[in-house]
């Protein structure tokens, strides 16, 4: 039952499509990450699947990208931002992590915003085109196992914030779970080809993401929203490439 109880508690924090759970245990939910986005992944593809848009890929792609904000609340889009602004401004340690947590949106922040959402639908546009559909429902899965996998390599260097009550989760098991269960959708939907060069990129954005986190002295919930939105970016791209 605690299984369940934390997937419920994993959707409802992650997403819209779970009811918001009081005082959830994170550290718990964390091996879970990758189940919410197989749900996610799910809601957001089988209507395509089914012939929404059919014949208009971008405008399908378009409505993918549309729905994963709602439906996450622009909750790791905002953290993709967010990382995108600090980085930008070139800032170190404290300062880092000031200008990360500002309210104000800054040209980084609102360039990063644009290259996500564009990029999910001209990415997802031509994977449509292409006939890869259920590579779409891989990519959430995807973003959330190297969510997980950036937490496992910072695992010592904590922030305070809700980030910090995650990481105790991402164990070797935890982990191993977590991204082998990535793995598994990424070859079912798209191939070989198409799991062994987004598991390349993902990769190359969780070591990106926790080198800049290890310069400034620590990881929060942003970076982790920035490996999920980043994670997705890389399955998509991966199945074009």
């Amino acid at each position: 039952m605690s299984i369940i109880r934390n997937y419920l508690a994993a959707l409802g924090f992650l997403t819209r499509l779970g009811p918001v759970a009081v005082d959830p245990d994170m550290a718990g939910c964390v091996p879970l990450f990758p189940v919410v986005g197989a749900t996610l992944g799910l809601v957001l593809t089988l209507p395509l699947a089914f012939g929404l848009f059919g014949g208009h890929p971008l405008a399908g792609a378009f409505a993918y990208a549309v729905a994963n904000l709602a439906l996450t609340r622009g909750l790791h889009l905002d953290g993709f931002a967010d990382v995108a602004d600090a980085w930008g401004s070139m800032a170190r340690g404290d300062r880092f992590f000031a200008i990360m947590k500002d309210s104000r949106i800054g040209a980084f922040g609102g360039m990063a915003l644009v290259v996500a959402v564009a990029g999910q639908a001209c990415f997802g546009a031509e994977l449509l085109s292409s006939g890869q559909v259920w590579l779409l429902a891989a990519a959430p899965v995807a973003g959330r196992s190297a969510a997980v996998a950036l937490m496992r390599a910072c695992f010592d260097i904590p922030r305070p914030g809700l980030g910090s009550l995650c990481l105790p989760g991402a164990t070797r098991g935890n982990t191993f779970f977590a991204v082998g269960l990535g793995l598994c959708c990424l070859l079912a939907a798209g191939g070989l080809r198409a799991a062994v060069l987004g598991t390349l990129l993902c990769g190359l954005v969780v070591w990106r993401l926790a080198r800049l986190a290890r310069i400034n002295g620590g990881v929060n919930g942003d970076f982790l929203g920035a490996a999920i939105v980043g994670g997705e970016l890389a399955v998509l791209a991966g199945g074009l490439l």
